[in-house]
This record gives structure tokens, sequence and C-alpha cells, in this order.
């Protein structure tokens, strides 16, 4: 998943097995990516890729599931998220180590491939309608580990840890925790900095940010989030933090408040109870290029800002 991940377990005296347990957790987190990658052609969304356009294949429950939930999400979304964004990764590259800007007939190209509505799914027979459409679960499949993580130390009768992966982290608060752990979103423009603090007990929270990966062009940042519905890097949002119950949910509405943007991006948080947020921003408008953010009405008490 290309990214560093831990497991932190806070208890009185040292348990016995822990190692084990926390193997068995990041173990589990490694199953789910060797099923999930786009960049690897044995795994199942690999084979996928391969046969777009040709036939449909049986896929493992957890590669089916993933991409029934991402469909009820970019249904959701209006399009927003769209698993089916791969043929865009691909041209813009932005992961590699030489990126680059597609000239504008071959973004369109790659547009013309992305619907999430051509992914036909029958339990779990899965088929891309189109020849060229891909499927990318990187907004999602790493928050599915988490929790996937999370449910393995649960079953070991752990009550009070901590799973990370990158931007993506869920907590169990027991009594050597619970109203003392403090979340920190990272900056977005000053990497060794954060912008806020947030008080979490329990939950999830998945930050998408244009600075993960990315690139400059003649002045201009480009990165890995892409709009469906334009072929671009998403804008003018730079940071999106979601609060959610699971991480597969924070992770996947992370990613589509960032392509939704500010207004319409809190419009949806505030729209779901189960969701809360902070949208950090930067209006093109602006010649002096400063943050901007929103913060949902059920987050307000329990976030400081700590930009300057």
């Amino acid at each position: 998943m290309d990214t560093y991940v831990s497991v932190t377990i806070y208890a009185e005296n040292e348990p016995p097995d822990w190692r084990a347990h926390v193997r068995a957790a990041l173990d589990t987190m490694r199953k789910v990516e060797a099923l999930t990658t786009s960049y690897d052609d044995p795994s199942e969304i690999g084979k996928i890729n391969l046969a777009a356009g040709k036939r449909a294949l049986a896929v493992n429950p957890v590669v089916a599931q993933l991409i029934r939930v991402s469909q009820e999400i970019s249904d959701r979304t209006a399009g927003a998220f769209d698993i089916t964004v791969w043929p865009l990764s691909k041209v813009w590259d932005v992961k590699s180590p030489t990126p680059r800007v597609p000239a504008e007939n071959e973004i369109e190209e790659n547009r013309k491939l992305v619907d999430y509505r051509k992914i036909s799914l029958d339990g779990n027979q899965v088929f891309l309608t189109n020849i060229g459409m891909g499927l990318d679960l990187g907004g999602i499949a790493k928050g599915y580990a988490v929790d996937r993580a999370v449910q393995v130390l649960l079953d070991s009768h752990y009550q009070d840890f901590l799973v990370e992966a990158g931007g993506d982290l869920r907590a169990v608060a027991g009594q050597l925790t619970r109203g003392q752990r403090t979340i920190w979103v990272r900056h977005p423009r000053r990497l060794d900095d954060f912008f806020a603090a947030i008080k979490l007990d329990e939950g999830a929270v998945s930050t998408s940010g244009d600075y993960e990966r990315s690139f400059e062009k003649d002045g201009q940042r480009y990165h890995h989030i892409m709009n469906p519905q334009t072929g671009y890097p998403a804008s003018p949002a730079v940071s999106v933090t979601i609060i959610a119950e699971t991480s597969e949910l924070a992770d996947a509405t992370s990613t589509a408040v960032f392509v939704l943007g500010p207004e319409r991006g809190m419009e949806y948080i505030e729209s779901n109870s189960n969701l809360a947020g902070l949208i950090i921003y930067q209006e093109a408008s602006d010649s002096s290029r400063s943050l901007k953010w929103k913060i949902s009405k059920n987050l307000v008490d329990r976030i400081q800002i700590l930009e300057k």
C-alpha cells in the first residue's frame, strides 16, 4: 500500500503473545493488499483490469464486497468517488518516479473510460464492460485493511489500541486512553508541522491530501486524486480529514469530499450524521494562495486549528 503501518497497544502490563497478535494483524493487511493492488497483474484487481471488455471473472468475496461498497459510495457522491479512475491514474502516472502532464486528447480519451456504472457485479462475478477500463481501489482498500487489523486485535481481546496506515487510522479506547487521545492533522504546505488537533476517543480518521503524491510542472502542483468528471487532479481542496465509524468509510469519503470541493463536500458531510470533517482549500482567485478551511458543525467543539 506504499505506506508505513503501525500498531500501538496500551496496557498496564505486557500482554502475553502480543507480538504474535500484532503480526497477525499486519498479515491480514498484507493479504488485503495482495488482493487489491492495481500495480500487480496477478492480483485480483490486476486480473479484472486485464479482462476488461473481454470476460467476467470470479473474484475473492473481499474484492467483490469492496467493489459493491464502492459503487454505493459512488451513487451517494454523484460519482465523485469512482474506482474506475485507473485509466486516468495510469496516464498521469503521479506515483511513478517520472510523472507527467498528459496531452489534453490523452486525458479526454481516458476520462471517457471512467464510469463506475459500467462495472457489472453479479455475486462474485465482475465484468468491466469496455476495453481499456480498470479499477483502482486505492481510495478504499487501505481503510478496509485497517478495519481488518482492528478486528484481529478485538478478537484477541485488546481493549485499548491504535492502528495507523499513512493517512488512515482507527482508535479503540479503553481506560488508559479514554479522554486523552489527540489526533494531529498534518499541515498540507508545511509537512513538518501540524494544521489542527482533534480530540478523539474511538473511531476512524482518514486524511486525503494533495501533498501525499504530487509533482510540480511550470509552477503548478499536480497530485494523484483525480476528478473523474474533468480528468485532471481535483481542486481547490488541498486536504480533507474525515472522521467516521470505520476506516473503510472514512477513507472513501475523504477522497469523495476532496473531489466534491469545499462547498459541496461540506454539504455532503453535514448531510450524514455519522460523518465529521475538516476541509482545507486554496482558491485559485486568491493571489496570496492563503489556506482556508471549513469544519463540520459536529466537529467544532473537538478541534483546535493551529494555523498561524
